[in-house]
């Protein structure tokens, strides 16, 4: 005999009767909140309903509907069709007519919602410029067609409204119901697909000042005859552009009630002969600028959006030219630094890299690539891979550049340049042999273990320039704590024109880190030269020391 209820068998068809169970009440409690929000904003409509009792120039319910099933899916129909049914139910047409009406309004939801799906891509966030567009042709122009005509026929079929009034009808209700899409359905949709409203750069204070100063000036725009109507239109941009897609909708929404109510009172600039035709004019002024809000909020965070993708990308660019961590060189010490200029919003051309060559000797790369960007990031990736490259084979450090120079003349235009210095070192128990060339790069500077400090090399001639440089070969020992700093010519003027450091500060600050490490050395040059507060560097800024191991 079977036991159901002792074994896992019963238990799961238990926990499954039990999560059906909540499904359908959770569908049932969308299809009466749809229903209810339906209603209520239908009724309302209705009050300002004037030369049909069902139809009314102020439909918010469009809007609702829209919104409901492109959030919740089709499957809320039940709920747009309920709501429209009980808003109609008293409103003195014939129950055919109630249904015809009933049966419009939920096909123009779901009409809608399939256009902006099946032809569009639509996505409720609207945070693309293409989203908007479709909201007003697709949603506004094109599905409130469904309604207008259906329930205009209903009311034909119910005598509700003379042959000769039909084209004045069906033109009220099909604006009333592209008002409904383009100001309430926006709302919904920037509500339900943008919290926490915290993406935009404006903040709560700044926002309960333009919600003070919209309300101020939509009383004052629409309390009062003379046309002031533009006024409101510097407030709207505010909106758009410190709060995005959330101000827009939230700002229009705000005017449209203000608007309407003085305009339903006989009051403000758009009152016309029939009061109709009023609404009309009011909320049509409201759904352009609206709309156009809207549109520059998609432009603004699309903007935005592609700034930070930049950044993003420039981020990992640039951490993809430089070593995530300088390798351990045997008996030496070693530290970098590197900080681009922009916070990282643009790659640059600076680059440092330390590798072992073909010979087992260590190898030391400084450059510095002319301009920002990708063509700044191709040429700096050129750099560093043949300079890896060129080691395998050749050991003179004047060599390798002049290989770099003929890779930067053939693959590059003409005015590509950059400048790079290339150093091997051999250690030798308590000794380092370092020999480098400059192809027009700032030479490094020594700090002996007595505390003197010496520039090294020769300047040469900037790669990219003339098919055979002037490079040239130097050599120099290193006994035990001494350290040499390689550096691109940033460090001294990141800050100009204001402040521009000399070598003979650079020269003082390195006497003043005798026998202290690399780290250490790189610290103090990090104090003295590149603590501005706030301010960003104009440019580039790579620090190499390298330091024989006591």
């Amino acid at each position: 005999m079977e036991r159901r209820g002792s074994d896992g068998y019963g238990f799961g068809r238990f926990l499954q009767t039990s999560l059906r169970g909540r499904e359908g009440f959770v569908y049932a409690l969308q299809i009466a909140s749809v229903a209810a929000a339906y209603t209520a904003a239908g009724k309302l409509g209705l009050e300002l309903a004037h030369e049909t009792r069902s139809v009314t120039a102020i439909w918010a319910p469009t809007g609702i509907a829209l919104a409901a099933i492109l959030l919740g899916g089709y499957r809320l129909w039940p709920g747009i069709a309920l709501g429209a049914f009980l808003t109609n139910l008293d409103t003195g047409v014939p129950a055919v007519t109630v249904l015809g009406i009933t049966c419009g309004n939920t096909l123009e939801a779901v009409v809608g919602a399939y256009l902006l799906r099946r032809f569009a891509g639509f996505r409720p966030s609207l945070r693309r410029v293409g989203d908007v567009l479709w909201l007003i042709a697709l949603g506004a122009v094109v599905s409130t067609t469904v309604s207008a005509t259906i329930g205009v026929a209903s009311l034909l079929v119910g005598d509700a409204v003379a042959l000769h009034n039909v084209p004045g009808v069906w033109r009220t209700w099909w604006l009333g119901d592209m008002g409904g899409d383009l100001i309430v359905a926006p709302v919904l949709l920037i509500a339900a697909t943008h919290w926490p409203f915290n993406r935009a750069p404006g903040r709560a204070p700044e926002a309960l000042a333009l919600v003070v100063a919209l309300a101020g000036v939509s009383v004052l725009v629409f309390s009062q005859g003379t046309n002031l109507v533009y006024v409101v239109f510097p407030l709207l941009i505010w909106a758009a552009l410190r709060f995005w897609q959330p101000g827009a909708a939230a700002g229009s929404l705000l005017v449209a009630a203000i608007a309407v109510a003085y305009t339903a009172d006989g009051q403000g600039p758009f009152v016309a002969g029939e009061p109709d035709d009023s609404l009309l004019l009011a909320q049509t002024f409201v759904a352009v600028a609206g709309m156009s809000a809207l549109l520059l909020a998609a432009l603004t965070s699309e903007r935005a959006r592609a700034e930070q993708a930049m950044r993003e990308i420039a981020v990992t660019l640039q951490e993809s030219l430089l070593p995530r961590h300088l390798p351990v060189v045997p008996r030496m010490e070693s530290a970098a630094y590197f900080r681009p200029a922009g916070e990282g919003q643009r790659v640059g051309g600076d680059f440092y890299d330390l590798f072992e060559t073909g010979d087992g000797s260590w190898a030391l790369a400084v450059g510095d690539v002319v301009g920002k960007g990708p063509r700044a990031a191709a040429l700096t990736a050129l750099a560093r891979y043949t300079l890896r490259a060129e080691s395998v084979r050749e050991h003179r450090p004047s060599r390798i550049l002049a290989s770099l120079n003929e890779a930067v003349r053939r693959e590059h235009a003409a005015d590509a340049v950059c400048t790079a210095l290339y150093a091997t070192v051999d250690v030798n128990g308590s000794t380092a042999k370092l020999t480098l060339s400059s192809g027009g790069h700032p030479l490094p500077l020594i700090l002996r273990a007595d505390g003197s400090v010496e520039q090294f090399g020769e300047p040469g001639t900037l790669l990219g320039i003339a098919a055979r440089p002037a490079l040239t070969d130097h050599t120099s020992n290193l006994r035990a704590g001494e350290a040499v700093l390689f550096y691109t010519d940033g460090l001294l003027d990141a800050y100009a024109p204001g402040r521009v450091a000399e070598s003979s500060d650079l020269e003082s600050i390195l006497r003043s880190c005798t026998g202290r490490v690399p780290s250490e050395i790189i610290a103090a040059i990090e104090a003295s030269l590149l603590s501005s507060g706030d301010a960003e560097p104009r440019d580039d800024v790579a620090i190499v020391v390298l330091r024989v191991a006591p």
